[in-house]
């Protein structure tokens, strides 16, 4: 019976210093990404993301980054709409990819503006039922900043094809811009139910795409 105890009081003190073992690595690796989370850093939003030794596509594989991974970043390099984040990968810099096409990475507290803005729609053709009505509900728009800003111009289109079909529609051209200036615009066709009169629109000979 007093060798059983023995056993048991063994097992007991294994078990408690592996459980604080855990504890404390949880508590430091805590301690870690809320340190991380004090300065710029990427948060993984894809499945798994390539971890390179330089920022190409070319660049030797160190590692994947998994979805919910946070790594503090030291800076970026930007190409247009394309983004390779220089990163602390197990105390090495190496470099993750990320873009405004395929978003596999959440920017928080980057100190900079580094990004055009986009504007996507998914529909040909808005439908709309008077110009005072027209709203920005369907429009996707991203930056890598919070407070850009949607405006818009309609345009009326007439004329002849090359069919000798006669031409007598609207198009409206969004532009999106953010706090740094920079700008990206878009063009969709627009029907009204509702005809706007000539002065709230603009030539269509006027539209620079």
């Amino acid at each position: 019976m007093k060798k059983f105890l023995v056993i048991v009081v063994i097992f007991l003190v294994i078990g408690g210093g592996v459980g604080a073992y855990f504890f404390l690595k949880d508590k430091k690796e805590e301690e870690r990404l809320e340190d991380i989370k004090n300065g710029w850093y990427v948060e993984v939003l894809a499945d798994e993301v390539n971890i390179r030794a330089k920022g190409s596509a070319n660049g030797t594989i160190l590692g994947k980054a998994k979805k919910g991974d946070i790594y503090a970043v030291n800076d970026v390099d930007v190409a247009g709409n394309t983004f390779w984040y220089e990163i602390d990968y197990d105390g090495t810099p190496a470099f993750i990819f990320s873009s405004t096409k395929y978003n596999y990475l959440n920017d928080v507290n980057n100190p900079n503006d580094i990004a055009t803005p986009t504007i996507k729609f998914y529909e040909p053709i808005y439908y709309v039922d008077s110009i005072d009505d027209i709203n920005y509900d369907h429009l996707e728009v991203w930056d890598d900043k919070d407070g850009a800003e949607v405006t818009h111009q309609v345009y009326h289109e007439t004329g002849v094809d090359i069919n000798g079909r006669t031409i007598d529609q609207y198009w409206i051209k969004y532009t999106v811009t953010d706090k740094a200036g920079k700008s990206a615009s878009k063009v969709q066709k627009i029907e009204f139910n509702k005809r706007p009169s000539e002065d709230e629109v603009l030539d269509f000979k006027d539209l620079e795409r």
